[in-house]
């Protein structure tokens, strides 16, 4: 009786720590946010591109963009992001796009990338994330 009570704990115990849906697994999914700005230098127009740093990245771990997040990572100094220990199949990768109205009110919204992982052990790169930022005065 004893044995069978100690191997239900450990079956118990082990079941209790089973990773999300999208972890566990050996494949990579990573990426770059850019920041994309455009400004009036008197006669013509400036573009200048430059790494995000400290912006969220989210992960969904599937392709409906309705679902919650499952998780997400702060960039790095040179703009980079990076979901490690992925299984095989279909992921959501998003940011929230910083954008002005007229009057000076900010808001954000998502911007949606979809990827689906299709090996193991494979480092899977997105486009670049663009947030676009731009002179008042254009």
């Amino acid at each position: 009786m004893n044995k069978i009570l100690i191997l239900l704990i450990f079956v118990i115990g082990f079941s209790s720590c089973e990773k999300q849906a999208g972890e566990g697994g050996t494949a990579i999914i990573q990426g770059r946010v850019m920041n994309y700005s455009i400004s009036f230098n008197g006669s013509s127009n400036d573009t200048t591109i430059f790494p995000k740093s400290k912006k969220d990245v989210y992960i969904i771990y599937s392709s409906n963009e309705n679902d919650v997040y499952d998780d997400n990572f702060e960039t790095n100094w040179d703009g980079t992001y990076r979901f490690e220990f992925l299984r095989k199949g279909d992921y959501t990768i998003f940011i929230y796009q910083d954008s002005t109205i007229v009057g000076n009110i900010n808001y954000d919204y998502p911007v949606f990338k979809h990827i689906e992982i299709t090996s193991n052990n494979s480092t899977n790169t997105l486009d670049d994330f663009l947030i676009f930022k731009s002179d008042p005065n254009l």
